[in-house]
């Protein structure tokens, strides 16, 4: 069971009593005419993500893990990733600013603070300079990243980011974000940090985002888990909260797919 499904199936026992992880999920449809249960939702949650997971799952993923990539291929996929992690803390910012449960707020905010800071974990660097120290290690410039130009898939990722934080609710921004993204990392982001180091030659340091990321952004993703279970309670915002995570995990694999045929 992975960190994000234990996070929701807490959450939910906690609250409203025991859940089963393995029982059938719901339909596949995004709308639905009633609300389910909280226990079916989490199911029907838990299975589209298992669906579309792309960290751990996505093809390109797994020849990055396996050593598959060329130095060039490794340079070009670290290009197009990095053009995300840095627009990624404005989408956590958006989401504080329209977060209307002050609990909540507050959590997001220790969120903005460590993505922009490292403060918290004790990295003591912006996130996205994490990722620009690993560019580095692996033969890239500091201009070839942040001069770098997006693929049309990368574009797409990070306008969705934008429109699910600022013109959507806060909980369809909640799932997009921090359960969609943020919830596929933990399981995911180690590992692949011990496969750079044992394929790739790079260093612990070099490779301090993917292992900052496994810890942080566990904690992050609970917000989501929280709010997801707590508020999404009627059919309407079922509906809009699965639209969110669908075409969150959508948009992820096609970011992927978009650096496959480019590399």
């Amino acid at each position: 069971m992975t960190f994000l499904e234990k996070g929701i199936l807490t959450y939910y026992n906690r609250t409203c009593g025991p859940a089963s992880a393995t029982a059938p999920a719901e339909s596949g449809t995004n709308e639905m005419s009633e609300a389910l249960a909280p226990e079916a939702f989490i199911r029907d949650l838990l299975a589209r993500i298992a669906a579309r997971r792309t960290f751990g799952g996505h093809p390109l993923w797994l020849e990055l893990a396996g050593g598959k990539l060329s130095r060039e291929q490794l340079q070009r996929f670290a290009v197009q990733f990095f053009l995300q992690v840095r627009e990624f803390p404005r989408a956590v910012s958006a989401m504080h600013a329209n977060c209307p449960f002050p609990d909540e707020r507050i959590k997001l905010a220790e969120s903005v603070y460590e993505e922009e800071t490292g403060r918290i974990s004790g990295c003591n660097q912006p996130h996205p300079e994490l990722f620009i120290r690993f560019g580095e290690a692996v033969g890239l410039s500091r201009s070839e990243m942040t001069e770098g130009r997006p693929l049309p898939a990368t574009r797409a990722l990070i306008d969705w980011f934008e429109l699910s934080t600022k013109q959507r609710s806060f909980i369809e921004g909640a799932a997009a974000i921090n359960l969609a993204a943020e919830g596929q990392v933990p399981g995911a982001f180690g590992p692949m940090a011990r496969h750079l180091q044992q394929h790739y030659g790079l260093s612990r340091d070099a490779v301090a985002f993917w292992d900052i990321h496994e810890t942080a952004d566990a904690e992050h993703s609970d917000v989501g888990d929280n709010i997801v279970v707590h508020h999404a309670t009627d059919a309407a915002t079922q509906t809009r909260v699965r639209d969110a995570l669908q075409h969150s995990l959508d948009a992820w694999w096609q970011f992927f797919d978009g650096i496959q045929a480019a590399i």
